[in-house]
């Protein structure tokens, strides 16, 4: 039910890209770009975008006791960086970054607001998502075991989501994953957070208009997603991931970032 490839109708870009051609990419209004950076890339990464970190950015980069967490940081803050100063046609070293309320970042650049970015990142993977003049929310997550997969549901899964993870016991590590990346990329695209209010309140269920891989949600019944698209990333064997933009019937691309000349 929930992992259909992303090769849905408007999903069906999935590219290797160089990031020293991104600049070349067109981030028009009607298209979403998102990008993955998987952790056998870090290395090279952290090399190539280190120097346009701040000083802040550095230090806490270097604070990190393990080589491999300090190139994750240097990585994924560094291409984060590198993106915006492409969409934005500026040097990514000069970007300065706020944190809204509920912790998510916004950029102090002026014109820079109509640039909606968002961030994920998992154990071996992030997720970094683009888009103009809409708000976004990306999550991605690396499906693990050795929890209480329903006791933890039940505080913050709808009763519907209940169900569905019920109903598909089986695998209800792999579904419980794949309802939390919805639940959580649409509270971060609506800039509520985590942690602000009653997460049963919500409910993600797949969207029978568009099909599958595309899904909708609700806060008590009424639904909240009403001409947005959103849509989920199976990214199988390795993690799930979904996407809410503010935005009906965008070109979503996925691209999976190389560093080959």
């Amino acid at each position: 039910m929930w992992h259909d490839p992303v090769t849905m109708e408007n999903a069906r870009r999935i590219e290797c890209c160089s990031l020293s051609n991104a600049c070349g990419l067109s981030l028009t209004k009607d298209t979403v770009h998102v990008w993955v950076l998987n952790d056998s890339d870090v290395g090279q990464a952290s090399a190539t975008f280190v120097q346009t970190l701040s000083p802040d950015e550095r230090k806490r980069a270097h604070a990190c006791k393990r080589a491999r967490d300090r190139d994750r940081v240097i990585a994924r803050r560094g291409m984060l960086r590198t993106l915006l100063g492409y969409y934005l046609d500026c040097r990514p070293e000069c970007l300065s970054f706020g944190v809204a309320d509920f912790g998510k970042p916004f950029l102090q650049r002026e014109g820079a607001a109509q640039l909606a970015f968002n961030v994920s990142q998992s154990d071996g993977i992030a997720l970094l998502a683009f888009a103009w003049n809409c708000h976004i929310g990306v999550d991605v997550e690396r499906p693990v075991g050795g929890f209480d997969v329903a006791g933890v549901a039940s505080q913050i899964f709808s009763s519907t989501e209940l169900k569905t993870l019920e109903a598909n016991r089986s695998v209800s590590v792999d579904t419980f994953f794949s309802i939390w990346v919805r639940k959580e990329a649409l509270l971060k695209a609506l800039g509520t957070g985590l942690y602000s209010g009653d997460l049963t309140a919500y409910t993600t269920e797949d969207d029978s208009r568009l099909g599958g891989g595309h899904w909708r949600a609700l806060y008590n019944r009424t639904v909240v997603t009403s001409g947005w698209t959103c849509v989920d990333f199976d990214l199988r064997p390795q993690a799930r991931g979904a996407l809410a933009v503010s935005l009906d019937g965008v070109q979503v691309s996925l691209y999976v970032c190389s560093f080959a000349p």
